[in-house]
């Protein structure tokens, strides 16, 4: 008896030593929610919004060369605890290796959020190194194709196994960008 609480015990100090799995961070967590667990399609992004009680942006708000590419787009925020949450769900069109490619396109953005936090998780969500030369300053972003032993970066695949990956719904574009006074995270999932 006395061995099994010895056991007991020693097991649970060894436990308690561990140090803890970091949670998400919200923005993190929002963006599995609303980006990755709807497979970035636009409808069921906008749902989980509409549900949490998020206001619809006004579609004035969404015009001009940035929203250019966009066949259709949307967008939702929320103003909670002095910072604004938002979503951004749609499709559009980018140019790619293979032409213009139509792409499902999620993002959610946090006032809030610690850009350096999210930069890490975001990494850590990816699997895999961020794409070199693409992007500007304030993003980072990585291209890669979802397979049954992980994620595998598109730098350096041919043209044809992209392709590929993007007909079979499988390729990636995952993106953490900064701005002032908002952190952004999001993907566009190709659709040819």
């Amino acid at each position: 008896m006395r061995k099994t609480a010895f056991l007991t015990a020693l097991v649970a100090s060894v436990v308690l030593a561990l140090p803890a799995a970091a949670a998400d961070s919200a923005l993190m967590t929002m963006f599995k929610d609303m980006c990755v667990g709807t497979n970035a399609a636009m409808a069921p992004s906008l749902a989980k919004a509409d549900a949490k009680g998020w206001q619809a942006l006004p579609k004035e708000m969404l015009a001009g060369a940035d929203f250019k590419d966009m066949e259709q787009f949307e967008a939702r925020y929320s103003a909670e605890g002095g910072g604004i949450k938002m979503l951004f769900a749609g499709v559009g069109n980018i140019d790619t290796e293979w032409g213009k490619t139509k792409v499902n396109i999620c993002f959610v953005a946090d006032s809030m959020a610690d850009a350096e936090v999210l930069l890490k998780e975001t990494q850590a969500f990816a699997g895999v190194q961020p794409t070199a030369g693409v992007g500007a300053a304030n993003q980072t972003m990585w291209t890669y194709v979802q397979g049954p032993k992980g994620n595998v970066t598109a730098a350096g695949m041919s043209d044809a196994d992209t392709a590929k990956a993007a007909k079979a719904g499988t390729a990636r574009i995952l993106l953490h960008q900064k701005e002032t006074g908002l952190t952004m995270v999001g993907y566009a999932i190709p659709r040819i």
